[in-house]
């Protein structure tokens, strides 16, 4: 008898460990996100067959006359119920500056398995901060993003 239920508590034990504990997420969830997207002159989008759960190759589109700059920060987000929400990680990235000329596309390769790990199934959006000079030394910011699905 002391075999049997031994067995079965292994057995609950293993089922346990073997699921993750139901963690949906290795990352905490954090507070409403409050990021104001423009998608006017800059779009940004997942280049087909590059998404993993583990990174993507952007597609950064210049959609205008103007020339613009981005550098390697970006984020990534979480919606639930129907709501967008910061993901709390720690990233540090180096801080070039790359040129968007007018009308011209480039790709970015981005691993966030180091920072955001494997994602799991959900619905997220990567946003990415552009730049422009309006004037000698004058600068204005605004985010682009990309929504996608982890299945």
């Amino acid at each position: 008898m002391k075999k049997v239920i031994l067995t079965i508590l292994l057995c609950v034990v293993m089922v346990v460990v073997f699921t993750g504990c139901g963690k949906k997420n290795e990352f905490d969830i954090g507070s409403k996100s409050d990021i104001i997207i423009s998608q006017e002159n800059v779009s940004l989008s997942i280049k087909d067959g590059t998404l993993k759960n583990t990174g993507a190759t952007l597609v950064l589109t210049n959609n205008s006359d103007k020339n613009y700059q981005y550098g390697n920060p970006y984020e990534i987000e979480i919606k639930q119920d129907g709501v967008w929400h910061k993901i709390n990680v720690e990233l540090n990235f180096t801080l070039p500056s790359f040129d968007l000329k007018a009308n011209e596309t480039k790709e970015i390769d981005l691993k966030w398995k180091d920072g955001y790990g494997k994602l799991a199934k959900g619905t997220y959006r990567i946003i990415k901060g552009i730049d422009y000079e309006y004037e000698e030394g004058k600068y204005q910011s605004f985010n682009v993003a990309v929504e996608f699905n982890i299945d």
